[in-house]
């Protein structure tokens, strides 16, 4: 029994050292491995629609306003937003008889958005004034504290300089509407004839 025993252990011992021969021909494989970066900047991009390029506010009887109203439409990718300014294209004012250009319709106080100023129709007085309206305008651009209410509009005239009448401070994955309206009264004696002139919406992207 004791022999059995012994060439057991003997047999072990020399399978464990056959095996471990063998091992020493079996090539592992080397290995190493980095991380990489990848980085794409994404450039800000913006455009700007009119639904019309022309507002016909009719025809005026001084002292019976009219009114008219159409939109724009903003389409950015960029992260901080945007904002949307206003001016008139003429210093004199927004709009000229066309018989003859130095004959001016009057203009309400322009706007002016570091100390806002839009009023309500009695005090705007006979003039060609404007407003941003609620209806049609997307709510993160509605800003009743310095247009009023549909119900309770606040007006204000067109700026020589561009100034700012709305904006987004971050990104928005879609276009956004903004509406706005028109409004124009006369003195009885403002010289008749036709009457025009051109205002220039711009969007910029925030920094």
């Amino acid at each position: 029994m004791r022999r059995k025993l012994l060439s057991f252990i003997v047999l072990m011992a020399m399978f464990t050292a056959y095996s471990g021969y063998l091992n020493l021909g079996v090539a592992k494989a080397a290995e190493d491995s980095e991380q990489q970066t990848i980085v794409l900047y994404v450039t800000s991009t913006i455009t700007l629609t009119l639904a019309t390029s022309t507002i016909n506010l009719g025809t005026l009887t001084p002292g019976t306003p009219v009114n008219g109203n159409t939109s724009l439409t903003v389409t950015t990718n960029d992260h901080n937003g945007f904002n949307l300014q206003v001016k008139r294209d003429d210093a004199d004012s927004t709009l000229d008889l066309d018989a003859d250009g130095t004959v001016n319709f009057p203009d309400a106080t322009a706007w002016n958005y570091s100390a806002p100023n839009a009023t309500t129709s009695p005090e705007v007085g006979a003039n060609l004034s404007f407003r941003l309206m609620v209806a049609g305008t997307d709510a993160a651009l509605q800003n009743t504290g310095f247009w009023g209410t549909d119900g309770a509009k606040l007006w204000a005239g067109f700026p020589t300089t561009n100034q700012r009448v709305t904006g987004i401070s971050s990104w928005v994955g879609a276009a956004q509407n903004v509406a706005y309206e028109f409004r124009a009264d006369a003195p009885a004696t403002q010289e008749s004839g036709q009457y025009t002139g051109t205002i220039t919406f711009t969007a910029i992207t925030n920094p």
